[in-house]
């Protein structure tokens, strides 16, 4: 099991250990803007065609599709459930949102006002962070569900968010529920954390 200590760690490595380690990033994931966070996730969810992509993944076969080399991404739905299994590399922060939106600034704080979301790792809750409307650029590709078009997209986004620092090795349940208006997300998550990088 996970152990439930894990959801304390929120955020990447300090500077010091990023020092020590070169293996990991120069920045931790905690230090980067709520901006940066969201048009890195973003892209990565218009980084792979429908066919592909880990938004729309109902068993997690896709969970490793263009993942970045300093955190690792986890995806809800665009609405609706889903029940996935997902090896995550050893030693590597893991993102995702609980309810996420893009669109005008006034569209954004509209839908967050209604967001609501809990996320537990096996029986422990995870604290949920709350991103305020942030101007955002999505790099997708042609047909990717998010933007449908390749190129840059330039919008605003905002969310409930958790950045997890790395968990600990073997296995655990993640349970993502979320709400706003009419959007139901609620994703379970079987995670293996493995020992090398996937």
């Amino acid at each position: 099991m996970l152990l439930a200590a894990t959801v304390l760690l929120v955020g990447g490595c300090s500077a010091a250990q990023a020092e020590d380690d070169p293996r990991q990033p120069p920045r931790g994931i905690a230090e980067l803007g709520t901006g940066e966070i969201q048009s890195r996730w973003w892209s990565w969810a218009a980084s792979s065609a429908a066919a592909t992509n880990p938004v729309s993944d109902t068993d997690g076969r896709f969970c490793a599709e263009n993942q970045p080399t300093d955190a690792w991404y986890l995806a809800g739905t665009f609405g609706g459930k889903a029940e996935r299994r997902c090896a995550v590399p050893a030693g590597r922060p893991v993102v995702f949102p609980v309810v996420n939106f893009t669109g005008t600034k006034a569209e954004c704080a509209a839908k967050l006002a209604e967001a609501q979301g809990k996320v537990l790792l096996d029986t422990a809750t995870v604290m949920v962070e709350r991103m305020e409307p942030t101007a955002i650029e999505i790099k997708g590709v042609e047909g990717n569900p998010v933007t449908w078009k390749a190129g840059t997209v330039k919008t605003y986004g905002c969310g409930l968010w958790v950045r997890l620092g790395p968990v600990p090795g073997g296995t655990g349940t993640l349970s993502i529920d979320g709400t706003a208006g009419s959007l139901s997300v609620a994703v379970t998550y079987e995670l293996e954390v493995a020992k090398g990088r996937v």
